[in-house]
């Protein structure tokens, strides 16, 4: 799995997520054309292994589709007055000690999908796909104001899912199948060094080191923290054509439950390294960390119906049950060593999409779509900055072209209009800061995809 992660992981690595909380949408790029409206009735291509197995019985020959996108955001932070702790007196962080003006956490990253469909006799399909469902990536300079809670952060999962697919009837399909999902994260952030000496060392250390001014960019330390882990899940799916022209589709995804196992690396001011052990107190050493994540189940809605001979209308309704996350916590081995978390308490959220296809001749098709998806997020004070999400509105199109009886292409773009998005977070460790300012972001994805079809 770390090899076949070698690659996806690496494409991955400065992804921001675009679907509520950190989950990922892009999983077939004939879809973006419509923002995914109707993925889960469609059935057009092998890119239904993920939204819904049971359209695999659509497919009459075997298909093989590579997909990927190319998803730039743009997300610049503005600072309204974030503080140092409470228990450090509440002020300000110094602006010569700090990034004062807005800082840009975006980035662009390429996300693949690959998918193989193969059709049996007795009405029953085999498929396989491989593809990435959740990631995010923030990254910040190293002197912006939050950088206590937060500098980098990356989260990438990639899935391998086997399918099958039975047709019972010219009316109604269905199948299922099994992910074997691969989680890593990695998160930095930055140590307040004379917070923490003036929290765990009497005052006269502290001043006979200079280590009495909390938020001092000079004096920082560094925390360093990957891990990674296995999980399963299984998804079903129904396909049902209440008459010709018209398509149904259900498609539920099982939550994961991922024990993340991994490392910390600390780099440690000298001062306070020497402190620290010519005190026998062993905090900041490298070590083991474990964690927990509970990623959330999915529930997607589809209808595709046909409107005339060249016109297809399609809705989507998706749930997802982001409530499963309550909180992100790092273990330490180091048993003197203090967890370092933060209370997440996502809710429930539902993403609504609607779209259209337009069948200009036989070769060539166009599509339109829009979308809004809801963020988990429940309020300013429970948002972090390693996960900066807000509700967003979809504007996409794009089209689809076949060559010939074997080979197409389809390609799509989006604009993610996404909302003002503010932050009170207080941090919840020893020599955090409340980071308080608004976040401007949008966002932009470009997809194209390549699929091929043998007898």
């Amino acid at each position: 799995m770390r090899k076949t992660c070698l690659f996806f992981c690496t494409m991955a690595a400065t992804q921001v997520s675009f679907a509520g909380g950190f989950s990922l949408i892009e999983e077939g790029a004939s879809g973006l054309g419509n923002a995914y409206a109707g993925a889960a009735a469609v059935s057009d291509d092998a890119s239904t292994v993920w939204f819904n197995p049971a359209g695999m019985t659509e497919l009459k020959e075997k298909q093989l589709l590579a997909a990927g996108h190319v998803i730039n955001v743009n997300s610049d932070f503005s600072d309204q007055g974030t503080t140092l702790n409470s228990a450090f007196g509440g002020g300000f962080i110094d602006p010569n000690f700090a990034t004062a003006g807005a800082v840009d956490a975006g980035g662009t990253a390429f996300i693949p999908n690959l998918y193989y469909v193969h059709p049996l006799r007795q009405g029953i399909t085999l498929g396989i796909g491989l593809s990435i469902p959740f990631g995010n990536s923030t990254d910040y300079d190293e002197d912006w104001v939050g950088r206590y809670q937060a500098i980098d952060s990356g989260v990438t999962a990639v899935d391998i899912n086997p399918s099958i697919a039975y047709r019972v009837n010219k009316n109604l399909s269905i199948g299922g199948g099994f992910s074997v999902q691969y989680l890593e994260a990695d998160l930095g952030s930055a140590i307040d060094t004379d917070a923490v000496c003036i929290g765990l060392l009497p005052p006269d250390v502290c001043v006979a080191n200079g280590l009495t001014n909390p938020g001092t960019l000079a004096n920082d330390g560094r925390a360093d923290v990957e891990g990674d882990g296995v999980a399963f899940s299984f998804n079903v799916g129904v396909l049902y054509k209440p008459r010709d022209g018209s398509k149904l589709g259900f498609a539920f995804r099982s939550g994961l439950e991922h024990e993340l196992d991994g490392d910390a690396e600390f780099t440690n001011n000298p001062v306070l390294e020497g402190i620290l052990t010519g005190a026998q107190i062993p905090l900041f050493v490298d070590g083991g960390v474990t964690a927990e994540a509970s990623l959330p189940p999915t529930a997607m809605f589809s209808i595709a119906h046909k409107a005339s001979d060249r016109i297809e209308l399609l809705a989507d309704a998706t749930w997802t049950g982001w409530s499963s996350f309550d909180e992100l916590r790092v273990v330490f081995d180091n048993p003197i060593q203090p967890d370092t978390f933060n209370t997440i308490s996502y809710e429930d959220v539902w993403r609504f999409s609607a779209g259209v296809n337009y069948e200009f001749s036989d070769q060539l098709v166009f599509r339109g779509g829009v979308a809004y998806d809801e963020d988990p997020v429940r309020s300013p004070e429970l948002r972090t900055s390693r996960i900066p999400g807000n509700n967003r509105f979809w504007l996409a199109i794009g089209g689809g072209y076949q060559f010939n009886k074997r080979v197409g292409v389809d390609v799509g773009f989006a604009h993610l209009m996404i909302d003002d998005t503010p932050i009170a977070n207080v941090g919840e460790s020893a020599g955090g800061t409340t980071t308080r300012g608004i976040f401007e972001s949008n966002a932009n994805i470009l997809s194209a995809q390549v699929t091929v079809q043998f007898d």
